[in-house]
């Protein structure tokens, strides 16, 4: 890139102003060209504003740097790759698995690079660790915390909504923590994810961070917040890896702590300091290497408080002009989600299971029944996870499927009608092995998935679903979804229909190694939700989603609401008959989960 990259700054909150306006501004190797915010004043910054990204004039820009209040980043950072402007976007990158799909779908298809990662990373000492740790031979162990004495973003403000935040200190905190351990882990997925939350502090004066300039020193205590303060977390790798996290805003401490300690075979590494801003911190940095009782102090370079932002847009030029960056940070982003997605799920639970005044008693009753359900029969043991299948049971999606692929035979194949009605026997199914079985071309994958997205607004929700989900909710059941279609797909198409924040997980074909018939992805959905098979029920409307749940050990239960083949459906054998969907209602009636 010759000369500097021309930025802009979308967003003058806190960070944005305090953070990287500056920073930007005095960095040889950027050049400011304009601020977006429709709030700001037109002096503010010095230099040009903008009310709307629409306002970027193309080709004028090499950078956006994307600084707004979490619910906005992903709304943001999509239009402008769409674009192809190339975007950094602040912590946290996404607020849910389905928000990751659609950056990686507007960066694929704006050709422009997204870039993200914790400026954690980028610190003296936090490098000094990296550089220490392969001296601590094979890892076993990590201990990860930043605890704050009081420090609450924004009491009362959206740090604390739930709904404008994603989440309390596991998304704010917890990213930073995740992100600064995830060079020592490696690229080896999550195995086992437990964790609580807590609110102590969120609501109580005097918690409130004192170093930021819009925030009353000692806080307000604003009432209204609905997210944790502290999270605690224990992870294990599929290497066997195992990390103990905490994040805290407010604690009982005197000062704000981060800790990292990486133990391993041969030795154990720690750092202790203070992340962010806060004036309430450690004095200095101090990194320590153990090893057969004996501890040394390992140096490394002091520096000014902030220094981890300058060494980060350092970078970042180089970042932005190398092709392999692409997709990096969305990777990254999954991960971070995955866990972050996992430890709520596992806290909700916690608090369903705790309730001393709960009784878990399944009403062995059964709506739907009768008898040439050719030996469907009722449960007998308790159940708190419902896994669905998509199509047939959440969807009515015939129609534009059946559309969808007429057009990609017509595409693909050529002249001749489309043999819907042998495709529809095998739904349930992954579309690649639909097309094997049939001994269609696969080629046809494509157009049918592009139809598929450019129809999705036509597909609707069965009659009921919806009022069924939210009451499943209510009454503390945990939804996932395991879906013959693509994750991204299921994912996209069940956010447009409002009710993908129902599910704690939606897992696609493309996710697990083996589809339906193989037990795989009801075993999946199972393991990501911390449940046993006898506590959980797969809904389906397919013979290959019978064969799932009885292979994975559930219950298997057939929903006849949809275009389905009922007699086959009744000869293999499910559990329970559903006849529409609020028939799944009876086996939690109000009062016996929630």
């Amino acid at each position: 890139m010759n000369g500097p990259v021309r930025v802009v700054v979308v967003g003058m909150g806190w960070a944005g102003r305090e953070i990287w306006l500056p920073r930007l501004i005095a960095h040889p190797a950027f050049e400011v060209t304009a601020v977006v915010d429709p709030a700001a004043g037109p002096g503010d910054t010095g230099v040009p504003l903008l009310r709307d990204i629409a306002e970027i004039a193309s080709g004028t820009v090499d950078l956006a740097v994307v600084a707004v209040p979490n619910h906005l980043h992903v709304d943001i950072a999509e239009k402008l790759l769409a674009r192809g402007i190339p975007v950094f976007l602040e912590k946290p990158v996404c607020l849910t698995s389905a928000e990751a799909d659609r950056l990686a779908e507007a960066e694929r298809a704006g050709g422009a690079v997204l870039l993200a990662g914790s400026a954690a990373r980028y610190r003296a000492d936090v490098r000094a660790l990296y550089e220490r740790t392969p001296a601590v031979g094979r890892i076993r162990h990590i201990d990860v915390s930043w605890v704050r004495a009081r420090g609450v973003p924004d009491s009362g403000g959206w740090f604390t909504q739930a709904r404008l935040a994603g989440g309390g200190a596991l998304v704010d905190l917890g990213w930073h923590l995740l992100d600064s351990v995830a060079p020592i882990l490696g690229p080896a997925a999550m195995a086992q994810v437990v964790g609580t939350v807590s609110d102590d502090f969120v609501n109580t004066a005097g918690a409130q961070a004192g170093w930021r300039d819009d925030l009353p020193v000692g806080g307000s205590g604003a009432a209204g917040g609905d997210v944790e303060d502290t999270v605690r977390g224990f992870l294990v790798t599929e290497d066997g890896v195992s990390v103990a996290l905490r994040a805290s805003w407010a604690s009982h401490g005197a000062r704000d702590v981060t800790l990292i300690t990486v133990e391993g075979s041969a030795g154990v590494a720690s750092l202790r300091c203070t992340f962010g801003f806060s004036p309430n911190r450690e004095g200095g940095s101090d990194l320590t290497f153990t090893s057969d009782g004996e501890t040394t102090r390992v140096p490394f370079e002091e520096e000014q408080i902030g220094a981890e932002y300058d060494r980060q847009l350092d970078e970042l030029p180089a970042l932005l002009g190398d092709s392999a960056m692409a997709g990096r940070a969305v990777a990254d982003a999954r991960r971070n989600i995955g866990v972050i997605e996992r430890l709520y799920a596992c806290a909700r639970q916690d608090v369903s299971n705790h309730d001393a005044s709960r009784e878990y008693q399944m009403d062995r009753r059964i709506t739907g029944l009768t008898e040439d359900t050719s030996g469907a029969g009722t449960l007998d043991h308790p159940r708190s996870v419902v896994v669905f299948d998509l199509d047939g049971v959440l969807v009515d999606s015939t129609e534009v499927m059946r559309e969808a692929f007429s057009i990609a035979y017509a595409e693909v194949v050529g002249d001749g009608p489309a043999p819907f009605a042998e495709y529809n026997r095998h739904l349930g199914r992954y579309f690649p092995d639909i097309m094997r079985i049939m001994d269609l071309p696969l080629a046809m994958e494509e157009p049918f998935v592009r139809e598929s997205y450019r129809m999705a607004h036509l597909v609707p929700l069965f009659d009921g679903v919806p009022e069924m989900l939210h009451t499943l909710r209510e009454r503390g059941l945990r939804l996932a979804v395991a879906t013959g279609k693509s994750g991204p797909r299921a994912r996209s198409l069940l956010s447009q229909l409002g009710v993908l924040e129902l599910f704690d997980h939606v897992i696609g074909s493309d996710e697990i190694a083996r589809p339906k018939p193989a037990p795989d992805i009801v075993l999946h959905a199972l393991e990501l939700l911390g449940a046993e098979p006898d506590s959980a029920v797969m809904v389906g409307d397919a013979v290959t989603d019978i064969e799932s749940a009885h292979g994975a050990g559930v219950a298997a239960l057939a929903a006849l609401w949809g275009e389905t083949d009922e007699a086959a459906l009744l000869a293999a054998s499910p559990d329970a008959v559903l006849r529409k969907p609020e028939d799944l209602l009876a086996l939690w009636p109000a009062g016996t989960v929630d």
